[in-house]
């Protein structure tokens, strides 16, 4: 029997409805899959997932522990670890990732983020978010690998300026312990030093005051500044703002911090100076702590095993960086690595995965027992500071800072002419210091 017109029409229009519905739903579908797919996700539904990681002065020994147990529960993750010679290392990555045979992992220094972040893939706020990562890691981290509240790397580890000095030469000069604030550095100085003619020291009581022949010389010229109260930038860090004057909090006097730090840093490179107990004569810092020339010098935990080499039988120790005054905070300075993925990865959502497991802190409390580094996880810090080998730089790392570099060898090369206008060209600190701005302000509106 024959349908109707009419009840043919309307099972026409059902079955339409039901192919346009099959159709939306399809579209719906495949737009999903279009926009979660792409080369910044993971191949982790069980296909197989290679990842190469470049890093400077770790061996694989030391490292291989934390790849094997990130492999152990991912079978389809391969981790690739290749150690770089840190002397050419930033230039090879930068033509690496340029030639499109970049690693998906790889170490940047704290200075580096903002001239390499474009580089970089950050973190999703769902494997770690920023409320944790502060809470986790040192305060440094979080303002050097943080950018727009996106996280670029996690440190492994971490590093902060301390006093190396030399018992002999100290109780010698009748001073019991070092010196814990600056003033009593520049007193114990003049008992130390030890003068054949002008110029020419048989004994020097603190390495400091010059550029070249200091280790870290700008590193620690920062660190004066810093616990001075000097401000370097404007906040929205277009402008360099390190020569300025403040006012003393409670009067009307006038202060400038970075010009006070640059005066207190170079006295001891200076001639007319009853500090006077360095100069550019002066052998490399370390090779003259080791030889027993000098009594101080300030310097990284990575200077520990140099120093154990160069004089085994040397009678040394360490002690936390001299402060302004003993009434103040403390304010050490930072001087690490974190470890960030590639942009170009193709599996940035595993490579990110790998390093939120290797840096939690069972991971890193089985790496720290193998390999005695500073940690840069707070939880564990707190454990270290007692450690009679680390403890003081663990202490450090609690209160230590950084500051911002557009171009970090642009800084570097600033800084030590600043210490040499100084000390070789007669400038009056305030003026070397208002130069240096001038030359960061030029890199700042490149």
């Amino acid at each position: 029997m024959a349908l109707s017109d009419s009840k043919l029409k309307i099972k026409m229009d059902k079955k339409y409805y039901i192919i346009g519905g099959v159709l939306v739903l399809l579209l719906i579908v495949a737009g999903a899959l279009f926009f979660t797919s792409g080369p910044t996700k993971s191949k982790t539904s069980g296909g197989k997932v290679e990842l190469t990681w470049w890093k400077t002065f770790e061996d694989t020994d030391n490292i291989q522990s934390l790849i094997s147990d990130y492999q152990t529960a991912h079978k389809n993750v391969t981790i690739t670890f290749v150690k770089k010679d840190v002397s050419d290392y930033e230039q090879q990555l930068v033509n690496a990732i340029a030639a499109g045979n970049g690693p998906d992992i790889f170490s940047i220094h704290n200075d580096w983020l903002p001239k390499h972040v474009d580089k970089m893939a950050p973190i999703s706020d769902k494997v770690l978010s920023l409320r944790m990562y502060k809470d986790s890691f040192i305060d440094a981290a979080s303002s050097d690998f943080v950018k727009d509240n996106q996280i670029y790397a996690i440190p492994l580890a971490t590093d902060s300026l301390v006093l190396y000095y030399n018992k002999d030469i100290l109780g010698s000069a009748g001073i019991s312990q070092p010196p814990t604030t600056w003033p009593e550095l520049v007193s114990d100085v003049q008992k130390i030093t030890k003068v054949s003619k002008p110029g020419s020291f048989i004994r020097s009581g603190v390495a400091l005051g010059t550029s070249t022949n200091v280790n870290r010389a700008v590193d620690i010229l920062t660190l004066m500044m810093l616990q001075n109260g000097t401000k370097f930038y404007t906040d929205d860090q277009h402008s360099a703002t390190f020569d300025q004057t403040q006012t003393v909090p409670g009067s009307n006097d006038s202060f400038n911090p970075g010009a006070f730090a640059l005066t207190v840093y170079t006295q001891f490179a200076d001639p007319s100076k009853t500090t006077y107990t360095w100069n550019n004569k002066s052998d490399f810092s370390i090779d003259a702590f080791t030889q027993g020339k000098v009594a101080m010098m300030l310097g990284y935990q990575y200077m520990v095993p140099l120093i154990k080499a160069k004089a085994p039988n040397l009678n040394w120790d360490l002690w936390p960086v001299p402060q302004i005054s003993k009434d103040v905070d403390k304010v050490n300075f930072a001087n690490y690595w974190g470890e960030g993925v590639s942009k170009a990865s193709k599996n940035q959502v595993e490579a990110w995965n790998f390093l939120n497991f290797i840096s939690s802190k069972a991971e890193l409390t089985k790496y720290y027992a193998k390999h005695q580094l500073v940690a840069s996880r707070k939880d564990i810090l707190a454990q270290q500071v007692g450690d009679a080998n680390i403890g003081v730089f663990a202490d450090a790392a609690l209160t230590a800072r950084s500051v911002y570099k557009k171009d970090a060898n642009i800084y570097e090369a600033v800084f030590l002419k600043m210490i040499d206008d100084v000390i070789l060209n007669n400038y009056a600190s305030d003026q070397a210091l208002h130069n240096a701005v001038q030359q960061i302000n030029l890199n700042l509106q490149k």
